[in-house]
Parts: C-alpha cells; structure tokens; sequence
C-alpha cells in the first residue's frame, strides 16, 4: 500500500501572556504546505456523538528535557487501565495556503493534566522547576486514507477526526518558550507522558 498523504508545512506563533491565575496562549497557525490539514482545537470526551462534550482544556505534560509540554494535543493513553471509549479530537480544516487563530488558557499553578485522570491531592504532585514551555497543537493531513472527519455538534466547522491511532499518527507543530522561575506540579501517580 503507499501512502499518498502529503507533507504540510506548519508555522505555529504564540505569544503568551499572564491574565489572574491562568497562563494564556493567543495563537496563529499557518500552513505553507501543499495539502490541507485538520487542526485540533478541543476533545470529544466520551465519543464523538453530536450531543458529547467538548474539552477544550490545554494537555499539560512534563516533558523529558525539563520543559513543559502544553496545548491541543492528544493525550497518551493511561498504560495503569483501559479507556472503554477513547477521546476522539475536534479539529478545524485548515487549507494549504490558510492559516487558523485560536487560544489555550491553562489555570496557575502549572501541574499536569489530561482529561483521562482527575486532579490529585497536593501531597501527590512533585514539584519541578521547568526550563520552558513548548507550545504544540496536533494537525493531521486531509488526505490520509486511513482518515475520517465528520460534522460534529452545531459548529459549522468543527470536525471529529477519527483514525486508528490519533497519538501516534499526528504531526504536532510546536514553539518554545524559555521560562525562568516557572514550576511544574508533576504527578507521582501511573500518568503517561509518551508523545508518539
């Protein structure tokens, strides 16, 4: 079988700021690339019914290098249970040529999350200090045939994008933000932090 999906070209600029308590990311994606492609903006928990709700909460992870990873992104599966129905992403069509403008608010203190796991005590986190924070939203190509979008809700736009792996087959486009003096609640418990 060959794969037929072409190669976007994605440039993500962001420029955060602090509102209260909360961290907020004004961004523009463009896509200079010859294909169109779909754009996450939220996550349907629990399915992709029409009537399902939609998450659009940023993902927050500690990231290998000392970073914290945060935005619109699928979130690794829990490795400590299985999920009888995994989240499916909410995505907007983005053409070649087109560009997108959306926004993550993630609430202060920094600690990580994910729709799979509820918020721990206190006692359970661990408190890191962070290098950066890089910035990602997750896209899939438009003409990937193991792709399918359909309508969701009443949004004229917002597609449920299913495919066998949604983790693994995204391409994320990203951009980092250097921090100094930021921590990161970092949990202690079985909370996946693998990105494809």
């Amino acid at each position: 079988m060959s794969d037929t999906r072409s190669d976007a070209v994605l440039r993500l600029t962001c420029q955060p700021s602090k509102a209260g308590s909360a961290l907020i990311f004004p961004y523009r994606l463009v896509n200079d690339g010859p294909g169109d492609v779909y754009a996450m903006q939220a996550l349907a928990v629990g399915g992709a019914a029409a009537n399902e709700a939609a998450n659009e909460a940023a993902v927050v992870i500690a990231g290998d290098d000392g970073d914290a990873v945060l935005g619109k992104f699928m979130p690794p599966l829990p490795t400590d249970r299985r999920i009888a129905v995994p989240g499916v992403p909410l995505a907007r069509r983005l053409p070649a040529g087109g560009s997108l403008e959306g926004r993550a608010e993630v609430a202060l203190p920094l600690a990580e999350t994910s729709p799979y796991f509820a918020d721990l005590t206190l006692r359970q986190y661990e408190i890191i200090e962070i290098k950066g924070v890089l910035f990602m939203i997750a896209c899939w190509p438009a003409d990937d045939a193991e792709l399918v979008a359909r309508p969701f809700g009443e949004g004229p736009d917002l597609l449920a994008i299913l495919t066998a792996d949604p983790v693994r087959s995204a391409r994320l486009a990203s951009q980092r933000f250097p921090t100094n003096g930021l921590q990161l609640f970092k949990r202690t418990d079985a909370f996946p932090r693998k990105l494809g």
